[in-house]
């Protein structure tokens, strides 16, 4: 089988390795398509994400479909040739957050394609593979598995729109274009937001989002919301602190802030309007059964999220794959496949 491993900022190549075997629980893939996310990009770029550094080769990818090829023993409810959507995402199931619900915050979680433990956790860029049964949601037969295999990020999305509170009649703004702020404006638009404002520093990006179905767009300096707050709720989609502190800006008093993209570390943030306007900041991290509710809106389409798809490729040519997806001016999303 064939495999994209990443040994180093820099370094990520197509592999053969041995075909893996499913143990009692697990289930044998056959890998269809995936997204390259952010999080790979910035394993390629420079070996970790924020505290999760690279210490050994590890396999890329959490956002992928699949088809089944072998249950091991004791696996129900699938068989050979079902088609299925893939859950990265492997809570404890014994930890009080995920007794109380909250599995994406469990403190003992396994995540595909993650070097936050060590051994690291391998990701679904492998022609073959396997995982937990539980990991795996059973499509119908007619599903399309590319546009399954955006589920993954769209399941933040819903989560990040989930955390804003109720969103029927809203005017959002997100800052930042890439794939999760285009998602985002999609959950949230689905959500009952009224009007959907975006922002960001480039303009392809807002080229982009304008296509995609944004009321209007905005460059980074956001002067006429700045101006006239009439922002109900802001994602903040880009993680640069100059965004964040203009979105504060942009927000009306009482409203919700949700802080989706990822700050460096020691960022400068300006709070005084968060306390004057009596704004909500809200985190969020990943999701919880978001990824099963992404999937039924990909599958009975009420979403149609493959506009965002910019390119498709062949991850048996990794440096190809990379640079591409590095190439935001001209790129969304890359989808991949074997």
């Amino acid at each position: 089988m064939k495999r994209c491993v990443i040994h180093g900022a820099g370094r990520v190549v197509s592999e053969n390795a041995p075909s893996p075997v499913p143990q009692a629980g697990q289930v044998k893939l056959n890998f269809a398509f995936g997204g390259v996310c952010g999080s790979d990009l910035h394993y390629f770029q420079h070996g970790r994400v924020g505290d999760s550094v690279l210490r050994s080769p590890m396999v890329l990818g959490h956002e992928f479909s699949a088809t089944v090829a072998m249950l091991g023993e004791g696996v129900e409810g699938l068989a050979p040739g079902d088609k299925v959507a893939v859950n990265p995402a492997l809570p404890c199931q014994r930890c009080d957050y995920c007794e109380r619900g909250l599995s994406n915050l469990c403190t003992d979680v396994s995540f595909m394609g993650s070097a936050a433990r060590f051994p690291h956790c391998d990701g679904g860029f492998s022609s073959e593979l396997v995982v937990e049964a539980r990991q795996c949601i059973k499509l119908p037969a007619d599903a399309d598995l590319r546009h399954v295999a955006m589920a993954e990020p769209y399941a933040v999305a819903l989560h990040a729109a989930k955390m804003a509170g109720d969103l029927r009649g809203a005017t959002v703004l997100v800052t930042g274009a890439g794939v999760i702020g285009q998602m985002c404006a999609t959950a949230a638009r689905s959500a009952g937001a009224e009007r959907i404002f975006m922002s960001d520093i480039s303009p392809q990006a807002l080229a982009r989002a304008k296509k995609l179905g944004a009321d209007d767009i905005f460059d980074e300096t956001l002067a006429d919301l700045v101006e006239k707050p009439v922002c109900d709720v802001v994602f903040e989609a880009s993680g640069a602190a100059p965004a964040l502190n203009l979105a504060i800006s942009a927000i009306k008093p009482r409203g919700v802030l949700v802080q989706v993209g990822f700050l460096p570390p020691k960022s400068p943030v300006a709070l005084a309007k968060l306390l004057t306007r009596e704004i909500s900041l809200v985190g969020t991290y990943r999701f919880i059964d978001e990824f099963e509710e992404a999937v039924r809106q990909i599958v009975s389409e009420e979403v149609d999220l493959r506009p965002m798809i910019s390119a498709d490729l062949s991850l048996e040519q990794p440096e190809e794959v990379f640079t591409r997806a590095l190439d935001k001016t001209e790129t969304l999303k890359v989808m991949v496949h074997f």
